[in-house]
Formats: structure tokens, sequence, C-alpha cells
């Protein structure tokens, strides 16, 4: 089943969340505090690392594809987007951060 949910969705595996809000699309990484940040590059496995371009658009975009459909992957592929981490503290405090096109955190962000 394709999924576009709420930014405060729970997570899945592969891309947790995909956001549509005027138009421009976010995809979107959930983590706990205490939990491990994104997953680093695999030079073993050739897997790239976590949130990273690369990695969202592994094997054609299978990722993205597998998260939300063809007929949406390609419209996101299209008109592209943007690279958000959401963080959840122990009390339920969400920060957000944008991620780079390599994963990388460029700033805070508010959905």
């Amino acid at each position: 089943q394709p999924r576009i949910d709420g930014i405060d969705s729970p997570g899945h595996n592969g891309i947790d969340i995909v956001v549509e809000k005027d138009g421009q699309y976010f995809i979107v990484e959930g983590k706990y505090t205490g939990s491990a940040g994104l997953n680093p590059a695999d030079p073993k496995t050739g897997l790239p690392k976590q949130m990273s371009d690369d990695w969202i658009s592994q094997n054609d975009f299978q990722r993205l594809r597998d998260a939300v459909g063809n007929d949406l992957a390609e419209k996101i592929i299209s008109a592209g987007y943007k690279r958000i981490l959401a963080k959840t503290s122990l009390d339920g405090t969400v920060l957000y951060k944008e991620l780079s096109p390599t994963a990388n955190i460029i700033e805070d962000w508010t959905p």
C-alpha cells in the first residue's frame, strides 16, 4: 500500500515518511533520542549513507517507489524533494533538521 503520511507518523522500513505540502515533497526519517543516528555508508555492501540522495535514488529510486508507488514516485523525482530528519526526545518533543544531498545536517527546519 503506497503511503504519504503526516510528518509525525510512526516509522517504517526503508523511507519512513513522505509528506507533500503545497506541492513540495519531503522525505522524512524518524529517529528517537538514544537511538542510533542515520546509518553510515557501508563500503562492504555498497549501501550509501541513509537519507543521502545516493541512498534514496539507489536501484532507480526503489525505496521511494516502495513507499509511495510508481506514479507518485515519478512526480516526486520530477518535482524534487527535501530530506528531513525528525528526532523525537524522551518527552515527545520533535526537532526537525534539513539534510544535505549527502545526508549531513544543514539547519533546523520547521514544518
